[in-house]
């Protein structure tokens, strides 16, 4: 999937906003539903230490948990988030329309609070999207 020069800014604007919107958040990524990486913004090589086969294997999995997630949207409603806490990092995902925003931070953070701010910068480049 090509990203048009106008998508490119809109995800990268999107990357720095939920960087800068918590002093924890050290990584976001913008995945596409193959879980290729569209974009992201690093600021501790947190993902950056992986291998490329790593780091694709990483985002394939982070796609298609939200694809099969998708499954039962029906019976549960659409999933706005999801949350692991690892030994070492908090991971978050995000769905956008057929895309993923993935979020990296440490476990020391309120992940509910986390979670509404992301929610509510990705709503803001959604209706930026549509028009």
């Amino acid at each position: 999937m090509l990203l048009s020069s106008q998508e490119h800014k809109i995800w990268h604007k999107l990357c720095e906003s939920i960087i800068d919107s918590n002093q924890k958040i050290c990584y976001v990524a913008i995945v596409n539903s193959m879980g290729r990486l569209l974009e992201s913004k690093d600021d501790s090589g947190v993902i950056g230490c992986l291998s490329g086969i790593q780091q694709d294997m990483f985002f394939m999995e982070y796609a298609l948990g939200q694809m099969m997630r998708n499954e039962f949207d029906n019976e549960f409603g659409s999933v706005r988030f999801t949350y692991a806490e690892r030994e070492k990092e908090a991971l978050f995902s995000f769905p956008l329309d057929r895309l993923l925003v993935v979020v990296a931070c440490p476990i020391d953070i309120d992940p509910k609070s986390v979670s509404k701010k992301i929610i509510s910068i990705i709503d803001e480049y959604k209706i930026k999207l549509d028009k």
